[in-house]
């Protein structure tokens, strides 16, 4: 028996060994996996300490955006429940200027040595008309009246300045220089509120795109010369020389168209005649006795008729004078005495007019007279 029990424990001290034999490589491995692992840690540690390690390039600077408070344009109007509520405005081109616009407004002008008309519109970017219609006062509608030191008024562009005169209203004002009524009210420079806004005589209005008609031509003034042996004076008038002007008027006046009624501008301040309406061809009357001292045309410097284009001027030898302008053709020539009635001149479109039509004028002494106080009633 104690022979077995020796033998016994033998064999469970073998069987011992045995297995702790055989965990012995795995406990090693175990072991150099740890130390890898804990060695590796150190490594990774060593590289990303500061001032450990391999050099690094230093980090580039890069500027620190600020930031602004978000400001919310006009446009753009929150609700109480943080909605945004959309306005839209007509875009306008001073949106990004960096001035802020000039406001619209009339300029003067002082007229220096070799100064033109043409020449001051070019300036100005305008055309020449509308310096001469925005200086009627000066001009008189004649580019030749420009002296030095003269004071122009320069509109902002083209159109015409004017003064209101008795009776006139925006709607009128429109139709006469042909432009819409709004454009008068929302010009800023007139200061209106709406179309039935009341004007003041004498207060100045600029018509942007505003036009008239041009009368570019002075009636001739004849200059005594010499008297004949009856009596009769004898005038120089311009073109056509010497002419005797007996005094033929009566003083009383006839319509010098056949209708009475206007297809263009009325009588007024910076028109100082009456556009009688007519058809091309039609008859022109004298409106009283008379001795023609001009008929021809009215001519620029390029030959080409302008203003009144091609007409008649009558001398009633009483300071009355009378002119029929925008004629197709002449029936009469210069120093020719005609009667009250007689066909002078035919209607027509030549120089600077819309349309056929007569433009007729009466002066004294030189200056415009409104026909419509001379002539008779019209027919109804």
């Amino acid at each position: 028996m104690p022979p077995q029990r020796s033998q016994t424990r033998s064999t469970q001290a073998v069987r011992s060994n045995r297995r702790q034999v055989s965990h012995r490589p795995v406990q090693f491995f175990t072991l150099m996996l740890l130390l890898g692992l804990a060695l590796l840690g150190v490594s990774i540690a060593l590289h990303f300490r500061p001032g450990v390690g391999p050099a690094q390039p230093a980090p580039e600077e890069r500027p620190v955006p600020s930031f602004q408070p978000l400001l919310l344009p006009p446009a753009f109007t929150p609700t109480p429940n943080g909605d945004l509520v959309i306005r839209r405005y007509a875009p306008s081109s001073n949106a990004v200027a960096s001035k802020p616009a000039q406001a619209r407004s009339l300029q003067t002008y002082t007229v220096v040595e070799g100064d033109t008309v043409f020449g001051i519109a070019l300036k100005f970017g305008l055309r020449p008309e509308t310096i001469l219609w925005s200086n009627y006062d000066v001009l008189k509608d004649n580019f030749d009246l420009i002296r030095v030191g003269q004071q122009f008024i320069i509109p902002p562009e083209d159109g015409m300045v004017i003064e209101v005169e008795q009776g006139d209203t925006i709607e009128g004002i429109a139709r006469r220089y042909q432009i819409k009524p709004e454009r008068i009210v929302e010009e800023p420079i007139n200061g209106l509120r709406d179309i039935n806004q009341p004007l003041q005589i004498g207060q100045v209005l600029f018509l942007p795109g505003g036009q008239r008609e041009t009368v570019v031509w002075q009636v001739p003034k004849p200059v005594e010369v010499r008297r004949t042996a009856r009596g009769v004076r004898v005038y120089r008038v311009g073109r056509c020389g010497e002419v005797a002007i007996p005094p033929l008027g009566s003083g009383s006046f006839i319509y010098p168209a056949k209708r009475q009624y206007l297809s263009g501008y009325d009588f007024g301040r910076y028109h100082p005649g009456l556009d009688f309406a007519g058809r091309l061809g039609e008859p022109i009357y004298a409106s009283d006795g008379g001795t023609v001292i001009y008929a021809g045309y009215s001519l620029n410097a390029a030959g080409v008729p302008v203003g009144y284009g091609q007409y008649v001027v009558l001398d009633h030898g009483n300071g009355y004078q009378t002119l029929y302008a925008h004629a197709s053709q002449l029936y009469v020539s210069c120093g020719q005495q005609v009667a009250q009635g007689a066909v002078i001149a035919a209607i027509g479109s030549v120089g600077r007019s819309t349309g056929p039509h007569l433009h007729f004028e009466i002066r004294y002494q030189g200056v415009a007279v409104n026909p419509w106080t001379l002539l008779p009633p019209r027919r109804r």
